[in-house]
């Protein structure tokens, strides 16, 4: 089935929702077929006999609109083509040339046109409120209402101020809203009627649903078609909607204006031979992909990540971190697991929520989506791809497995951080690898190739993990321990980790004593020596001050054998510190040391990931026992007292 005739299907499954703002869970809202949505930055209110009652700027989180709209308007440029209802000023205001300090030449008049449309409207349906609108804009002058009521305002020739450079005076809010020509201002309307508990058009449902029946019978001439995508005869259209991404945007994916040099390459006369798409699954298509995109996809640098259910069901987010992919099937009052088991557990439960979701619905599937342009007007399906629901929550269980480690997090609504065992999100992997700065561009391919990894069930691209390794023990030396071990080091081992897992040897963050790996072992050794210096150092020096074994890790990870000798050197002033205490980890060190094979000891050979995976498991290891130790030091404080 088709990428097209999915989407058509998408819209009718969730109509129920199209126009109807402020449903649970949902950041946009599906507009109905005839209708996109856009940001206005006026708001007139008119009484029932078409006269202005007030005006007002629309603050920037309320400026959304649905606005009706006709096929050569929702997709215009540079040539006038009215919206039937709310639109810019040079279609709304009879008095706007008025105003204008450059008047355009040879060009239709917008309002003319936005008159003739709106007033076949009124005509046709007979509604109050279009109505109302209609008289107001054809016997009133709005820019000349909208400087009384002190929303704009003109300069001493009479013109509208485009930018206000008085210091002295507080700013209009206009000025703050609308960026460049304060005359393209989109103005949307309300109209209050006796007994209408609706005034705002752009929510008003009745109101949709008949300039639906308008625009039917206003396109009724228009011969019946092929339409290619649904197989149904429907009136055609060769002009498609935009605005996909994010409001204002200009890229169509079906879009086409060559009628002259080599025109469809000599195959056809027209483009109704090559193509032939109907209004309504265009308009269906292109505004469900609009929803579904700003409701559930993943946005960087204009490349847009989908991933879209059927039948109202919501797949779990591929960019999700397992704290967040948890916490989304979890109830409030239950608490955040604080063990590996406890983790596996949650995780598990919120896989099983989703799989008896899809298992519930009429069709289980998934539909996986990549959208980018190359250009301001082109926007392309750079992948596509259906599965069965099952397949997919397979595919995400699998990611949050293997590549399981422990990870420190950050609540922001509670504003404190807190462990857990999974994955990071992959935008903190490609942190981890190029650094917080990386710029969008190369973000976004590298999501790209992560985006693969996890719908396939491949291991992440190897030259992925050198780099997260490369730059685990460079910034070692370099960065804060602890923001160091959030941001590189937890991340790389969740890289290094999936690989190796995903080839059956298995690996946990719990420490394997018995493991003879040589790298495995160095890094062992390294953590140990670690230790043994910070050990010494005060509770403000921790953090910050660098030990020996961080200073050396990177020259360590390529000559082991050689740079441990020298190592080994440098700690010697903190050993016999620690000495007094028992003197632990020269023993632990020992102990290691005695699993090595006697030529992988003494060899130079570079170090693989294990080693940052044996640095951690043994840090790990020895934190777990100084809190241990803890815990029994408070409990004989208590049983004393």
């Amino acid at each position: 089935m088709s990428w097209m005739e999915q989407l058509v299907q998408t819209y009718d499954e969730n109509e129920r929702f199209a126009g109807r703002d402020g449903i649970d869970g949902m950041k946009a809202m599906l507009p109905p077929v005839g209708h996109i949505i856009q940001n206005a930055q006026i708001e007139l209110t008119l009484s029932a006999d078409g006269e202005l009652i007030r005006a007002e700027v629309i603050p920037k989180e309320c400026r959304a609109t649905l606005i009706p709209c006709t096929p050569d308007s929702a997709s215009r440029t540079s040539s006038p083509s009215p919206h039937p209802l709310h639109d810019n000023l040079s279609y709304i205001a009879r008095d706007y040339y008025d105003y204008v300090k450059k008047p355009p030449r040879g060009e239709t008049m917008p309002y003319l046109l936005y008159k003739k449309l709106i007033g076949s409207w009124a005509a046709m349906g007979g509604n109050t409120k279009v109505q109302a609108v209609y008289h107001y804009i054809s016997t009133h002058d709005v820019i000349h209402d909208l400087i009384e009521k002190k929303i704009l305002y003109a300069d001493n020739a009479g013109k509208i101020l485009e930018k206000w450079e008085n210091k002295e005076i507080e700013r209009p809010p206009i000025y703050s809203v609308v960026a460049g020509d304060i005359l393209k201002s989109m103005v949307r309307f309300r109209v209050i009627v006796d007994g209408d508990d609706c005034p705002e058009l752009w929510k008003d449902t009745r109101l949709q649903k008949e300039y639906q029946r308008f625009l039917q019978e206003w396109g009724a001439s228009d011969a019946e078609r092929l339409c290619y995508a649904t197989g149904k005869y429907l009136t055609p259209t060769d002009k498609h909607g935009k605005g996909i991404r994010f409001p204002g945007d200009g890229a169509k994916i079906i879009s086409s204006n060559d009628m002259s040099g080599f025109t469809f390459r000599g195959r056809f006369v027209d483009g109704d031979e090559c193509l032939s798409i109907g209004y309504e699954t265009s308009q269906k298509a292109m505004n469900a992909l609009m929803w579904l995109t700003r409701n559930q996809g993943y946005v960087i640098d204009g490349r847009v990540f989908l991933s879209w259910g059927r039948c109202g069901q919501m797949p779990p987010p591929v960019f999700d971190d397992t704290a967040r992919l948890t916490r989304r099937r979890r109830s409030t009052e239950e608490a955040r697991p604080s063990s590996l088991k406890g983790w596996a557990e949650s995780l598990t439960k919120a896989l099983e929520g989703y799989r008896h979701e899809f298992k519930q619905a009429e069709m289980s599937q998934v539909n996986v989506m990549i959208l980018d342009a190359a250009t301001k007007g082109r926007l392309s399906i750079c992948y596509y791809s259906e599965m069965a629901g099952e397949d997919f929550i397979e595919r995400i269980e699998r990611w949050h497995r293997l590549g399981r480690w422990r990870q420190h997090g950050y609540d922001s609504e509670k504003d404190e951080s807190f462990v857990y065992f999974g994955v990071p999100t992959p935008k903190r992997l490609v942190e981890a690898c190029h650094g917080e700065n990386v710029g969008d561009s190369q973000m976004k391919l590298e999501l790209e190739r992560i985006f693969y990894a996890i719908l396939q069930g491949n291991p992440l691209p190897v030259d992925m993990e050198c780099m997260v390794m490369g730059r685990a023990v460079k910034r070692a030396a370099c960065d804060n321990y602890y923001d160091w071990r959030r941001q590189i080091l937890e991340p790389a081992c969740s890289i290094i980790v999936r690989r190796l897992n995903q080839t059956k040897e298995e690996y946990i963050v719990a420490l394997d004593e018995t493991k003879d790996d040589r790298s495995y072992l160095f890094g062992r050794l390294i953590a140990v020596a670690d230790q043994m210096e910070r050990a010494t150092f005060s509770a403000e020096e921790k953090g910050n001050r660098t030990t020996n074994a961080m200073r050396y890790m990177e020259i360590f990870s390529s000559r082991p054998a050689s740079t441990w000798r020298t190592l080994q050197k440098k700690l010697l002033p903190y050993q016999q510190k620690r000495e007094m205490y028992g003197g632990k980890e020269r023993k632990l060190i020992s102990r290691i040391g005695s699993m090595f094979n006697e030529e992988d000891f003494l060899s130079n050979r570079p170090l693989d990931g294990k080693f940052l995976l044996g640095y951690y498991c043994q840090q790990y290891a020895m934190e777990l026992e100084r809190e241990e130790n803890r815990k029994k030091k408070e409990a004989m404080k208590e049983e004393d007292a």
